[in-house]
């Protein structure tokens, strides 16, 4: 999706909404539990059975941050993920003067989210995706926690760090999820409901798809 083009279509009215209504996932994670391995899997699994599904992490931001010129990390750590704001360097970037504010911003992230949701087929990872796709019908709602010690190990094996390095990535991480979380909803965490919490630390990844498949289908998803 060329992100620039998407907005300007939508800004000046030229893209209509999608008419569908998924079905779709989104996915919510403690830092630690690996939603993008669980998402790639999930599409495997979707494929094997016949139904084409595909899977949106990172995306956005790259393509956003190639078209607004600045450097991924920097759009996604000090606006998505702080509470720092860059809104005087976007707007700089993008010359398009519509954009006023952070909440502006937000609000066409979520807007890009429900495309996606719309068009169905799509499992959403983070992104606050559980609260930009609220009212859309055939979704389901999950997030991946696991106990701390198990997230640090996890994760330290993953990506080869120390587990005192792991501890310090996720403890920060975790605060700046949860802070992207609540700019969104304008809640606290502990009042976002999700359809589905799995704990990682007692589920291998294959018993955790047969789940979300066996929900998918008794919700009618499927």
């Amino acid at each position: 999706m060329d992100l620039i083009a998407y907005l300007s279509e939508r800004y000046y009215g030229q893209k209509k909404e999608p008419t569908g209504t998924g079905p779709y996932i989104t996915l919510s994670r403690e830092t630690g539990c690996n939603a993008t391995g669980l998402a790639a899997a999930l599409v495997k699994t979707f494929r094997k059975n016949g139904q084409h599904w595909h899977f949106v992490n990172k995306e956005i931001l790259d393509k956003s941050a190639e078209k607004l010129h600045l450097d991924r990390r920097r759009l996604e750590h000090e606006f998505l993920l702080s509470k720092s704001s860059i809104m005087d360097d976007v707007i700089k970037a993008m010359s398009l003067r519509y954009f006023k504010n952070d909440k502006k911003i937000r609000d066409t992230i979520s807007e890009i989210i429900r495309y996606e949701a719309q068009k169905g087929h799509a499992i959403i990872v983070g992104r606050a995706g559980v609260v930009s796709t609220q009212g859309i019908p055939n979704g389901l709602n999950i997030r991946l926690v696991a106990p701390l010690s198990w997230r640090i190990r996890s994760l330290a094996k993953r990506k080869l760090l120390s587990e005192k390095e792991a501890r310090e990535y996720i403890e920060e991480m975790d605060r700046k999820r949860n802070f992207f979380l609540e700019q969104f909803s304008g809640k606290p965490v502990s009042e976002i409901y999700f359809d589905l919490t799995i704990n990682l630390a007692t589920f291998s990844e294959q018993e955790v798809i047969r789940i979300i498949m066996n929900t998918l289908e008794i919700k009618g998803i499927l």
